[in-house]
């Protein structure tokens, strides 16, 4: 199978034996992005990086990484800003606020064209991050390059010999699908992923209810199996999470 650059990712996604290819693609996407924002090479100090910092902000989640990356000062330099923005848009909606008359039974609907309540755009801050925006837009073609590659026997078997997916990127990977599949591999798809997502599913929670009877005395000689890392892999066959992963740091 000849490689082209965009489709490596992918490939080295599915030789990873993880329990989700596209889980193994985002942990590597993520950490790109954490040293993009925050690494040696400063890119934080570029004023259209920072536009995309004091846009978006960051999740509690990429917060807490980018905390644990270790450039204390990358990081206050970026709050600093976004807290300047932010401070600024709360004064001009807070300075004269009203909350809006109780509704009753016979309230009319807001109107589509008036503007959202400002409750709603501060859960969307709270809610933008601008980490999550870059591994989405590079997950995204993943998932398109993915439905490309099926067209290559040897990729199709890497697919059949993976381990499945989490539940979350299945969905994302089903959506995609919708859209991206091609006609000449529907058949092929439909009777392969479904079952691979359920025979997986089904291992690992066979490792999951050994790992609990190994607490029973009765099981305490026998052996351990696969299930020493059970709750691990079923937290991210569930979330698409690694539970266990160290803080990524700058190193």
């Amino acid at each position: 199978m000849k490689e082209k650059l965009y489709t490596i990712p992918v490939n080295e996604g599915f030789e990873t034996e993880d329990e989700c290819p596209f889980c193994a693609m985002e942990r590597t996407e993520e950490q790109r992005a954490i040293r993009y924002f925050a690494g040696p090479g400063a890119s934080y100090m570029e004023p259209d990086v920072r536009a995309s910092t004091d846009r978006a902000g960051f999740c509690g989640g990429h917060m807490k990484k980018l905390y644990d990356y270790g450039n204390a000062l990358g990081c206050a330099l970026m709050l600093q800003t976004y807290y300047a923005g932010l401070l600024e848009e709360m004064q001009a909606q807070l300075e004269n606020y009203d909350l809006p008359p109780q509704k009753g039974v016979f309230t009319k609907k807001r109107p589509q064209s008036e503007e959202s309540p400002y409750w709603q755009r501060l859960k969307e801050r709270v809610n933008s991050c601008a980490i999550c925006e870059k591994v989405d837009y590079n997950m995204a073609r993943y998932f398109e390059t993915f439905f490309y590659l099926l067209k290559e026997p040897e990729f199709r078997q890497k697919v059949e010999k993976s381990k499945g997916f989490c539940m979350r990127h299945f969905a994302q990977l089903l959506e995609t699908a919708e859209d991206h599949l091609p006609n000449a591999h529907r058949e092929w798809f439909c009777k392969t992923v479904p079952g691979l997502m359920l025979e997986n599913m089904a291992r690992v929670k066979e490792d999951l209810d050994w790992m609990v009877a190994k607490y029973d005395y009765r099981n305490a000689s026998k052996p351990r199996g696969n299930s020493r890392d059970a709750l691990q892999r079923s937290m991210q066959k569930l979330q698409g999470i690694y539970p266990a992963d160290k803080p990524y740091k700058n190193e």
